[in-house]
Formats: structure tokens, C-alpha cells, sequence
């Protein structure tokens, strides 16, 4: 993922920790996760980072986006 001189960029690493909280039942199927805000405080970077990792656990099929709700977890699937 990245060497000392290049660590992996924020989003990766959200997404990594996140992907392993929600396979390792952290996060059962139905939780809701962090949000953007929560995420940002967490890892200290910009809320767009979080924002992005968020995106791909969706993609990943680890999450899903419900309207005005958030992120939930679809479980390790």
C-alpha cells in the first residue's frame, strides 16, 4: 500500500480499517456506520476522505447508502 516515504492516502486506510471492522463483525449486517464527520475526527483527515472510503465499501458490497440515513453495513458477506 505505501512505503514510509508514501503512506497509503487517508481513504485507503479508512476503507481498510472499516472493511476489516465489518468483516470481522464490528460491524454486523444492519449497523449503521460512522459518518463522514465521526470518520474524519477519527483518522484526522478531511471529511472528502471518509467520504470516498464510504463510497468504495458501497462498491465493495460491504456497505450500503440509505437516503438522509447513511452508511450500513451488509455484513462480511
Amino acid at each position: 500500500m505505501g512505503s514510509p516515504e508514501h503512506p497509503p492516502s487517508a481513504f485507503l486506510h479508512i476503507h481498510s480499517v472499516l472493511a476489516r471492522r465489518i468483516r470481522s463483525g464490528e460491524y454486523p449486517a444492519g449497523a449503521k456506520l460512522p459518518t463522514e464527520t465521526e470518520l474524519a475526527e477519527e483518522f484526522g483527515c478531511a471529511p472528502a476522505a471518509a467520504t470516498q472510503a464510504l463510497r468504495a465499501l458501497q462498491q465493495d458490497g460491504l456497505a450500503r447508502k440509505i437516503l438522509r440515513k447513511g452508511y450500513f453495513s451488509l455484513g462480511p458477506g
